[in-house]
């Protein structure tokens, strides 16, 4: 059974993940590769910096679980084989720590956020071949941000429940609620900034989480 953090972490965030995910709407049939080029290049914007505010704020004897979970790495690589490193990661415009991205300050802030971007990888399980099959995109190339771990995702999602209801203590469970909801707002205002204040929101229908 999940724990109680997961059970409100999944309902309380519902609205917002429905949100984000029917305004980025990557499971349209006319994905172009230009637009999915340009989509990678404001994630990669903000998973590298989120990934190091949330690292500074892991425990020292979870630096190694946190670390097996970068996925700035995937999107470099796939921005690469996108582009033939026409435009270097090192180039392109990253969120701002001050204004962009979720404040974390405790475990209970860096485990509600990781909640969100850990849980993307659940999605991005069909993401990740209708890309492929709509691009054209070659076995492995192109698509491996959200292809994630793979056959390995499961595990890893599941890993990764059993760490945060361990690791985060019941009365920051509301610090955790706060930054996973802030983590969902941040990455809609970052990605989708033409709709980030005029959409409703709406009741969630998308991938459990």
């Amino acid at each position: 059974m999940p724990s109680d953090l997961l059970s409100r972490l999944k309902n309380e965030t519902a609205a917002c993940h429905t949100r984000l995910e029917n305004a980025l709407d990557l499971m349209r049939d006319n994905l172009q590769r230009d637009e999915y080029i340009a989509l990678l290049e404001r994630f990669y914007g903000f998973v590298a910096p989120w990934e190091d505010e949330a690292a500074r704020c892991m425990p020292a004897a979870l630096a190694d679980f946190f670390d097996a979970r970068r996925k700035a790495p995937l999107l470099a690589a796939d921005l690469a084989a996108l582009t033939g490193e026409r435009r270097p990661v090192a180039s392109v415009p990253q969120a701002d720590a001050r204004y962009d991205l979720p404040r974390l300050h405790n475990i209970g802030d860096v485990f509600g956020s990781m909640y969100v971007m850990e849980g993307s990888t659940l999605g991005g399980r069909f993401i990740a071949p209708h890309v492929a099959a709509c691009l054209d995109l070659p076995p492995g190339l192109g698509n491996a941000y959200f292809d994630g771990y793979g056959p390995r995702t499961g595990s890893m999602w599941n890993a990764f429940r059993e760490i945060a209801a361990a690791s985060v203590p019941e009365f920051q469970h509301d610090d955790a609620v706060r930054a996973a909801i802030a983590t969902f707002e941040s990455l809609h205002s970052w990605l989708c900034p033409e709709s980030a204040d005029i959409e409703p929101l709406l009741p969630s229908h998308g991938v459990a989480t």
